[in-house]
């Protein structure tokens, strides 16, 4: 089972055609393919930062310390990427104004969208009757 925030925008009543479900894991794709990674999400400040680190250290750092430090240090970064490659998911969409409205465990992204429109039509407000008099409902 894996964790999956929901992210949708807007403040009262927020679409839920506009949901965006982000997977809450270790990102395989961040971590191999690092700067394409970034480019592909439209994350350019990020990207720029990994371009200028990578340059630092690859140019700079390789007067100082040996090939493995090196590569160690990459690999580092590297897993720091996949690691937090979710919350800077996440960081890129509140800037757009989306913000976290629901959590969900579920196998795959497919059934987390069951579940979470499933729960939607359980709690929407037309599903609930308010009892008064044109309601249909006796008290």
């Amino acid at each position: 089972m894996a964790l999956y925030t929901i992210q949708q925008r807007g403040e009262d009543l927020p679409s839920d055609a506009e949901a965006i479900f982000v997977r809450q894991s270790f990102s395989w794709s961040a971590f191999l393919f690092g700067p394409f990674w970034l480019a592909r999400h439209r994350l350019w400040l990020d990207l720029l930062v990994w371009i200028v680190l990578f340059l630092i250290l690859t140019l700079g750092a390789a007067r100082f310390l040996s090939a493995t430090s090196v590569t160690l240090i990459i690999l580092a970064g590297e897993s720091f990427l996949g690691v937090e490659a979710s919350r800077l998911i996440e960081t890129r969409l509140a800037a757009c104004g989306y913000r976290m409205t629901n959590v969900i465990a579920a196998a795959n992204r497919d059934e987390a969208e069951v579940l979470f429109f499933r729960r939607r039509e359980i709690v929407s407000p037309s599903s609930i009757p308010y009892g008064g008099r044109n309601s249909g409902v006796e008290v």
